[in-house]
């Protein structure tokens, strides 16, 4: 059965039905247009079986026609459990890696490596290097999401590796990320929810 989702604007209780759910963003369809506008906070009754019943506030992040998009931020807790739910995108950003040195003998304490993001998610992310990594400790990746000169696109997060793979001349790297700012982890977090509402729009959201 599909989830129903059933929302109140004012005195009016609407119930539609939900076409996508994935991570932050629900997206619903509803019987007729809604009198609301992005942004607008709205009290959520969320249920798939009619025995379990979820209450939320959610933000009118888009909208078409009768379809909303609905921000549905979950809790510390519930995140912690559902982030491997989140949407992975594929990538090919430039980024730094960062790692303390191997060689006693380096002026620098700190070694630095161009790569590449190859995919990304809430959790972690996938980069490709041209020369191996250390896999047996805490590494920090850094990235422009849209380029230079734009704040809210820069991430910077400490990565644990869990896998490797050579492929040619490249290596690859499939990480979980061990800890982030919040500002750089509101950056991530606003480029999935935009990707997510691209890919469903199929359109481009500045």
């Amino acid at each position: 059965m599909e989830s129903i989702i059933q929302i109140r604007k004012g005195n009016q209780l609407v119930e539609g039905h939900v076409t996508y759910e994935e991570g932050d963003l629900i997206e619903a369809v509803f019987p007729r247009h809604l009198e609301v506008t992005v942004g607008d906070q709205i009290p959520c009754l969320l249920t798939a079986d009619y025995e379990t019943i979820s209450n939320f506030d959610a933000v009118v992040v888009a909208k078409d026609k009768n379809r909303l998009f609905l921000f549905h931020s979950p809790t510390i807790s519930e995140f912690r459990e559902q982030r491997r739910r989140y949407p992975r995108f594929d990538m090919e950003v430039k980024g730094w890696v960062q790692y303390p040195t191997q060689e006693p003998d380096s002026f620098f304490s700190v070694y630095s490596q161009m790569a590449y993001l190859v995919n990304l998610s809430l959790g972690g992310l996938a980069f490709r290097a041209d020369k191996p990594v250390p896999i047996d400790q805490a590494i920090v990746f850094s990235f422009e999401l849209y380029g230079r000169n734009r704040p809210d696109g820069v991430v910077k997060a400490e990565l644990q590796v869990i896998h490797e793979r050579i492929e040619g001349p490249h290596y690859f790297y499939g990480c979980t990320i061990k800890a982030i700012t919040a500002r750089h982890f509101h950056n991530l977090r606003k480029y999935i929810l935009h990707r997510q509402i691209e890919e469903r729009r199929q359109v481009k959201i500045e």
